[in-house]
């Protein structure tokens, strides 16, 4: 009895070490033990989205035509179209085309017309009939209106002193013939005009001739210069050949300043 009792002994002291040495082993490496499903289980671990890839630009580009653009485009169609059914004179196809090329021209002309008409009875302001009218019976009284407005801006610088040198090469056959013109203009509107002379000859149809002595530069001959003595002021008038009623109108321009129009 006493060596079974040693013997159970010997073994328990066995076990017990075993078991001592396990646990120290365990918590030396600490691996999760197996045999339970929920605690054997692989973690999942997140994971991270890949960017969207930039999608790459399109390879298709509209692009707005300006008006000026859009002329030129289609005058060069027309062209080509219209080029094309000379040629091909046979066509009829061909000429279809330019046909109806032609009838859309027609018609957008037409509808400018229209929509021009309007805009004057919108804009009365920028009608030409409002103040000068195209009637016949009109247009008579209208043209010695603006004649006499003319006539009367001849008088009012006249009385303030103005009158005006008739700058001529005497040589000139053309000259010559243009001054009588210029001399009855001065006469009709009883405005002092004087003959300046550039080559020392004088036309006589000018009643006062006096030579130049490069004392009045003009770049062109015959000139006609607006002087005022008492003020010492210049304005050219006219260069070359003109008529008395362009030269009436040419005083009202320059009166004027040229800010009113001359019909």
């Amino acid at each position: 009895m006493k060596y079974l009792h040693k013997t159970k002994l010997a073994w328990l002291l066995a076990l017990l070490i075993w078991a001592f040495s396990h646990a120290q082993i365990s918590s030396a490496n600490p691996t999760t033990p197996k045999g339970w499903k929920w605690y054997n289980e692989p973690k999942t671990h997140p994971v991270t989205p890949k960017p969207t890839p930039t999608p790459l630009p399109s390879n298709t580009k509209t692009t707005v035509m300006s008006a000026t653009e859009q002329m030129q485009w289609f005058h060069q169609t027309y062209e080509e179209v219209k080029a094309d059914a000379t040629l091909h004179s046979d066509d009829e196809e061909k000429y279809l085309k330019l046909m109806q090329l032609n009838h859309f021209i027609g018609e957008k002309a037409a509808q400018t017309g229209m929509t021009f008409k309007k805009l004057l009875l919108k804009y009365p302001e920028y009608s030409y009939v409002k103040d000068r009218p195209v009637e016949q019976a009109a247009r008579s009284p209208y043209h010695q209106q603006e004649r006499q407005k003319k006539i009367d801006m001849v008088e009012q610088m006249k009385n303030e002193g103005w009158g005006f040198f008739f700058v001529y090469e005497g040589d000139d056959p053309l000259t010559q013939s243009l001054a009588p013109s210029m001399q009855q203009f001065a006469d009709t509107y009883n405005i002092e005009l004087l003959g300046v002379s550039n080559d020392g000859v004088f036309i006589d149809t000018i009643r006062q001739n006096r030579l130049n002595n490069d004392k009045v530069v003009v770049p062109f001959t015959p000139a006609l210069i607006l002087v005022n003595p008492t003020t010492s002021e210049f304005k050219p008038l006219a260069y070359g050949f003109i008529s008395q009623n362009d030269l009436l109108g040419r005083f009202y321009n320059v009166a004027t300043s040229y800010q009113s129009p001359d019909f």
